[in-house]
């Protein structure tokens, strides 16, 4: 689904990522994790079209997406769950929700909208009200419908438990592993790596800028290293 080769990225002149290469197969649920300012965010926002790399390939379903627009990546199925969440928040839950399907012209608009309703019942109850009125957590889960909206291939998660209470994160993960149960294909980024960890079939850890290691999942739970730096071990 989604292959990153060599790729550098970063502000201005200055490069963020330093030739990082990984792989997201078809279906899977594939995590990145590292710690604040090794890059993960930059890697979303550059697989997502918000960053233009400086050199290196970006393979979308094996074709080039790198000097493809963002809302273009939209289009083919390409969609970015923000660090922070970033509803708009003078606007209803339910026209935050739209937006999501604002590059859509299909007639299953309405029932994407239901399904998402469905899912997380809360929103259906406040559908009326301003998003910024919600907690973290109820915008966290409109951040995630929002971008099921556009009816992904490949969804792309920027710390999604970031300022959560510890139940609102477990019940976001469960989400998170179900939407990839029905076929979405997931790229995680998290800070909270044992959740992270826990429902991807592969990590790969950033390290200032570089992949620093990779492996399975359960494998780099159980790695003295990963927990030593990354999971509160000693």
């Amino acid at each position: 689904m989604l292959e990153l080769r060599q790729l550098c990225a970063g502000y201005g002149p200055v490069d963020v990522l330093e030739g990082i290469s990984l792989t997201v197969p078809t279906g899977a649920c594939v995590c990145l994790i590292g710690a604040n300012g090794a890059g993960k965010t930059t890697t979303l926002s550059t697989i997502a079209g918000l960053i233009a790399p400086s050199s290196g390939d970006i393979l979308f379903e094996g074709e080039p997406i790198r000097r493809v627009a963002a809302e273009k990546l939209v289009q083919r199925g390409v969609s970015l769950v923000p660090e922070g969440r970033r509803v708009v928040s003078n606007m209803s839950v339910e026209d935050n929700l739209l937006i999501g399907a604002y590059t859509r012209s299909d007639d299953q608009i309405g029932a994407d909208l239901e399904r998402v309703y469905q899912r997380f019942s809360r929103l259906r109850e406040r559908r009326r009200q301003f998003a910024g009125q919600m907690s973290g957590g109820e915008q966290q889960m409109l951040a995630i419908g929002r971008a099921l909206m556009a009816r992904p291939k490949l969804l792309l998660l920027d710390q999604a438990s970031m300022g959560l209470a510890p139940q609102i994160v477990s019940d976001i993960f469960r989400t998170i592993r179900e939407i990839n149960n029905l076929g979405t294909t997931i790229l995680l980024v998290e800070q909270n790596a044992r959740k992270a960890l826990s429902i991807a079939s592969y990590g790969y850890v950033l390290e200032s800028g570089r992949i620093s290691g990779e492996g399975a999942a359960a494998d780099l739970l159980n790695s003295p290293q990963i927990v030593a730096a990354y999971l509160g071990g000693d």
